[in-house]
């Protein structure tokens, strides 16, 4: 029986290499140790980011319908020439929907725009996003 011969001076012989450097031996396990507790909370914060944002869009409620130009996801593969041509919603479009939809809660109309110069009386700002929602 060679192979538990071997077996048995392999592992003598790592014990001994063990004892030997003990202070290699501990800076290894202690690195480990922070590898696998690093591996660990990311993986946490993933899942817990994950879980707030799939949290937080449950709350739009699936009765909820979004009408806009361009799709909420996009991809690599993304067929953009399908929806550059597709014209904003309007206040028109806003305003037929809400007459429209006896059904519905509330309708809301929201407008952005970004890279404008914004003005008001004397004050001007120079590359500015607006966003504005109607109250409903």
């Amino acid at each position: 029986m060679m192979i538990f011969r071997l077996i048995g001076e392999s592992f003598r012989f790592a014990w001994d290499a063990l004892r030997q450097n003990k202070l290699r031996t501990a800076l290894s396990l202690l690195g480990i140790t922070i590898g696998i507790f690093i591996i660990i909370a990311v993986s946490t914060g993933v899942d817990t980011m994950r879980d707030k944002i799939q949290s937080s869009v449950d709350k739009l409620g699936s009765n909820t319908l979004f009408v806009q130009k361009w799709p909420w996801i996009f991809s690599d593969n993304f067929p953009w020439w399908k929806y550059v041509n597709r014209p904003e919603p309007s206040l028109r479009d806003y305003n037929a929907l809400k007459d429209r939809m006896d059904m519905a809660v509330g309708v809301c109309y929201e407008v952005s725009t970004s890279n404008r110069t914004i003005k008001y009386r004397s004050n001007s700002v120079d590359g500015a996003s607006l966003n504005a929602a109607s109250q409903e």
